[in-house]
């Protein structure tokens, strides 16, 4: 699934063609989010329905850990904007 792991991210010989492999990554990158953006906000409606918070805390530290343990600091900023955007508006 995942399509850019490590081992699979070949050389580029070009700017151009770098800069066109990263576009592709780009959009493989919002379709992503938009697809975890539409889990998310069903998760957010069952947990509701069964009388829990639409947010858990909890689950969101363990992402925030995963980003960070992953890719740094940077990561834990990546996460959060991640979060912000599958949150979706409370209702």
């Amino acid at each position: 699934m995942n399509s850019c792991s490590m081992s699979t991210v070949l050389e580029v010989s070009s700017v151009d063609e770098g800069r066109t492999r990263l576009d592709a990554i780009d959009a493989e990158i919002r379709d992503l989010v938009r697809a975890r953006r539409e889990v998310s906000q069903q998760v957010q409606r069952l947990r509701r329905d069964a009388g829990g918070p639409r947010i858990e805390h909890s689950r969101e530290n363990q992402i925030l850990n995963g980003y960070g343990d992953e890719l740094g600091r940077a990561g834990v900023g990546l996460a959060l904007a991640v979060l912000e955007i599958c949150r979706g508006l409370p209702g």
